[in-house]
């Protein structure tokens, strides 16, 4: 299923993406209603990303509704719920590696930046800073 659901996250709008996450965040069902509410869109603009998410088999809608009203409820598939798990969990880990990466590389801070890699002595390999930096982040778990 893995490759599976890397396929299908390449396929996948920002819009669809948001979509799964919401429903996931939800606990893997949520009414149509709440999903327009959070995102802050209207119904007519939402409901062709719902129709192609059920139709990738991600997800399933429901009529709770009764009498003349129509409410529908959606619920992720398995395939759905492994899908925006994976993405639920890499967009964490880019929240960690965004701020750390920009903030706190000492590549960018080092004076030998220019020559990094070009000769054997200076190499990412053998940067202590790099390490200590990568290690650092291993141990407090912003990179998994």
């Amino acid at each position: 299923m893995g490759s599976d659901v890397s396929s299908l996250i390449k396929e996948l709008s920002d819009k669809e993406t948001r979509i799964l996450e919401e429903i996931y965040r939800a606990g893997g069902e949520i009414m149509l209603r709440d999903i327009w509410r959070v995102m802050g869109i209207k119904s007519k603009a939402g409901m062709p990303f719902i129709n192609k998410l059920e139709k990738r088999g991600l997800l399933v809608k429901e009529n709770v509704g009764s009498g003349k009203r129509v409410m529908y409820r959606v619920r992720l598939t398995e395939l759905g719920m492994a899908v925006a798990r994976e993405l639920t969990e890499a967009g964490s880990l880019m929240k960690v590696l965004t701020y750390d990466l920009l903030t706190k590389i000492p590549c960018f801070y080092c004076p030998y930046i220019d020559i990094c890699g070009t000769t054997d002595e200076i190499t990412p390999e053998k940067c202590e800073y790099l390490n200590k930096w990568i290690y650092g982040m291993i141990s407090r778990g912003g990179a998994r």
